[in-house]
């Protein structure tokens, strides 16, 4: 195992014991607006607190500094028309970058910049983490925290309000934009310990009692992914747990706190250690909690299936991607059409409702693979859901779409992104197969058509 960051011990002493307050310091978190059209049944995943936010905010609130968090998505651009008024006082700004945040990053980081000219603004997240000196180049940011941003905190605030006067250079972990360009520091370690990250305090919130009344949080057990998806951005890509002792704490603490009684649990394969998983089923099932799940076709058991039925899940979302075996195998998905339709079957035996996720578009892409999509679809015992491809910005799709030429201005792709809706027909698209363009929309529309049909009224 590498060997862990110091600050992962100021992290887990944070934990315990916060730091004195320091009010007269003051770190303002903003989440840009989205064009997306929420996923049915998933909406409270775009809609809800977010879980990266939730943390970074709450260290910033262990660590003693006044916060501000500004949520722009209930209201879209409307509400933030009256972000720079909220923002003033603050010390820090720090903005999240999501891959459909482009044209708000500019235009907002602009205006903050006009409006508090001594402000330090910074950037966090996927979009930035993946391409950060473009990011950097294109708007009025003057760092960024890159990957799991945690520990850089802690220590970029240090730096920046503290005893060191502003200078970043050795503060791992960052993108900084200097006279002579963007320069990266050196890479900041991912947390070894999961067990040292506070309970997320979702009092941050300005609609915290909002949060409270709808009885619904996101929360996870691990953090990263071991797969290696052509088409899914992997900013923290190794797969760590909490420990089982710990996640119980966490969930009594929000019980606590919010009273919740439904989780959307965020683990990318929950299913990666069923026996581990099904602990945490248990925990949540003890405290009176239903909950959906994400998981891996693959390594399904009717044994698996029984205990989340048993424990109180409402469903778990397959991402099934693709029913031919030749595009899964070119875009790396480790699975087969056999365990597909084996996952499938185990879940409808233990009475669980199965959703199934579907990428039109994926490199290999055929006619007759587009068919068996659409047949399986139509067959198939579960809900599915269907989006076009998108080269999302970090993952081996985009690099591929680059060097091919079809995204020939990334700073012109992201724009796109801005205003994409996702599941919209007319979304534009970025033709990573050999088929005609009108080919691919024709079967989305009648694909969509089904997922209409097979939607829970």
């Amino acid at each position: 195992m590498n060997q862990a960051d110091p600050y992962e011990n100021v992290l887990r002493l944070l934990s315990g014991q916060p730091a004195p307050a320091r009010k007269d310091q003051t770190v303002a978190l903003v989440i840009p607006p989205s064009p997306q059209i929420p996923t049915p049944g998933r909406e409270f995943l775009i809609t809800g607190p977010f879980e990266g936010l939730t943390s970074i905010a709450t260290v910033v609130r262990k660590l003693g500094y006044g916060l501000k968090v500004v949520d722009c998505r209930p209201a879209g651009n409307e509400r933030a028309a009256h972000v720079l008024a909220e923002l003033k006082g603050a010390d820090i700004i720090g903005l999240a970058a999501y891959c459909d945040s482009f044209a708000f990053l500019e235009e907002m980081t602009a205006g903050i910049k006009q409006a508090y000219p001594g402000v330090t603004l910074f950037l966090g997240g996927p979009l930035v983490t993946s391409l950060p000196q473009l990011l950097l180049e294109k708007t009025s940011a003057d760092c960024a925290l890159l990957g799991e941003a945690e520990l850089t905190l802690i220590e970029f605030l240090e730096a920046a309000l503290g005893k060191r006067g502003g200078d970043l250079s050795a503060v791992k972990g960052m993108a900084l934009k200097t006279p002579s360009g963007v320069k990266l520091t050196a890479p900041r370690p991912q947390i070894q310990n999961l067990d040292s990250l506070p309970f997320p305090d979702y009092t941050v919130w300005p609609n915290y009692r909002d949060i409270v009344k709808n009885g619904q949080v996101i929360i996870s057990t691990t953090r990263g992914c071991p797969c290696a998806c052509t088409f899914c951005y992997k900013t923290i890509p190794s797969l760590r747990t909490k420990s089982l002792g710990r996640f119980a704490d966490e969930v009594a603490y929000l019980k606590r706190t919010t009273g919740f009684d439904y989780a959307w649990l965020n683990d990318l394969t929950f299913n990666a250690d069923p026996k581990r998983a099904l602990g945490a089923a248990d925990i949540l099932c003890r405290s009176g909690v239903k909950y959906h799940v994400f998981a891996r076709v693959t390594g399904m058991t009717d044994e698996f299936a029984a205990g989340l039925k048993r424990t109180g899940c409402l469903g778990i979302w397959f991402g099934i991607e693709s029913y031919d075996q030749g595009v899964l195998d070119r875009n790396r998905k480790n699975t087969t059409i056999a365990a597909i339709n084996r996952a499938v079957e185990i879940s409808a035996r233990a009475g669980l409702q199965a959703r199934g996720l579907f990428i039109v578009g994926l490199p290999g892409e055929t006619e007759d693979s587009l068919k068996k999509m659409y047949d399986y679809i139509k067959t198939g015992d579960f809900i599915p859901l269907v989006k076009y491809l998108v080269p999302f910005p970090g993952t081996a799709v985009y690099e591929d779409a680059v060097k091919t030429g079809r995204i020939k201005d990334a700073e012109e792709f992201l724009r796109k992104l801005s205003v994409r809706r996702a599941g919209d027909f007319d979304d534009e698209i970025v033709n990573m197969t050999g088929l005609d363009e009108a080919l691919i929309r024709g079967y989305f529309h009648d694909i969509w058509e089904l997922t209409r049909k097979k939607e829970p009224a």
